[in-house]
């Protein structure tokens, strides 16, 4: 069988990236993780973080110094996945989820409208281009791509147009873009927030869902959790509030459950480490 053209673009691309001159690229899951295994102990983490995480963390079954490895694996492999990865990789990664798993995820999203959350940690970007794959014609807002989040007005009314038309949404509401409406507090961080989601799940009557891309044993697995959905007659205000302790508690979840699912990014290090010193980080920019 011939490959299609849009194959064969990826794949060109992916050879392309892996021969740039003093750039790792990785084509599998395993390359990827053996780097990061392989580069944990240089991943710099901030001591009193790792102190303050490991003390609300619920995963006890493994010695301190083996979570913090764990940990440590997770931030180096997410590092992997967003700077050395291209086409082939997410193919790979794809294949690593079981297929009863990513048919049952796909029949559950697109039963109805729905607004997918995420966030910036957990293997973020990898969870994108994954749910790219999955939902070619979705909406995906982000820092960058068609949707950026540096154009708010545009972002969401791509959102809502998408979510009329039974589309899927994903969005990440602990991302930097947006008019800070207040905020959220996770294990006591103040986390800023928007009232961009909440308005568009209320707005458009549509289903919420958590997504998660979690490490197993045996590779990769989604999870799903259905959010707060708006009831007829429900003020935004009360809606918001639903909304986003749903939020909270899904973002404290993943903070204190498995160290090999807690990669943490920049601003995550930030947000904790400004609560650690008695501040908040207060990283909101302005969009269009």
């Amino acid at each position: 069988m011939s490959m299609s053209m849009s194959a064969e673009a990826e794949r060109n691309a992916d050879a392309a990236e892996s021969s740039a001159p003093g750039r790792k690229f990785f084509l599998t899951v395993s390359d990827a993780l053996a780097d990061a295994r392989a580069r944990a102990h240089a991943i710099e983490l901030p001591q009193p973080l790792l102190d303050f995480l490991y003390s609300h963390s619920r995963f006890r079954s493994i010695a301190r110094s083996e979570w913090e490895t764990e940990m440590r694996v997770a931030t180096a492999l997410s590092d992997n996945f967003m700077r050395c990865g291209g086409s082939s990789l997410f193919k790979d990664l794809g294949r690593q989820i079981d297929r009863g798993v990513r048919v049952r995820t796909i029949r559950e999203l697109k039963a109805s409208p729905t607004l997918v959350l995420g966030f910036h940690g957990g293997f973020g970007y990898a969870r994108r281009k994954l749910f790219a794959r999955l939902f070619p014609d979705s909406v995906i807002i982000g820092a960058t791509g068609k949707h950026t989040a540096t154009d708010g007005a545009h972002a969401l009314f791509a959102a809502r147009e998408a979510l009329l038309q039974n589309r899927l949404v994903l969005i990440a509401p602990d991302g930097r873009f947006g008019k800070e409406s207040g905020t959220i507090s996770i294990l006591g961080a103040q986390l800023p927030v928007t009232d961009g989601p909440p308005f568009l799940a209320h707005i458009s009557r549509c289903s919420v869902t958590w997504l998660a891309l979690l490490r197993t044993q045996d590779g990769f697995t989604l999870e799903t959790m259905a959010g707060p959905r708006h009831e007829e007659g429900e003020a935004f205000a009360g809606y918001r509030d639903r909304f986003y302790r749903f939020y909270t508690e899904r973002l404290e979840e993943a903070f204190t459950s498995d160290p090999a699912n807690l990669s943490l990014t920049i601003n995550w290090k930030l947000i904790f480490s400004a609560m650690l010193a008695g501040k908040v980080y207060r990283f909101r920019r302005p969009t269009r």
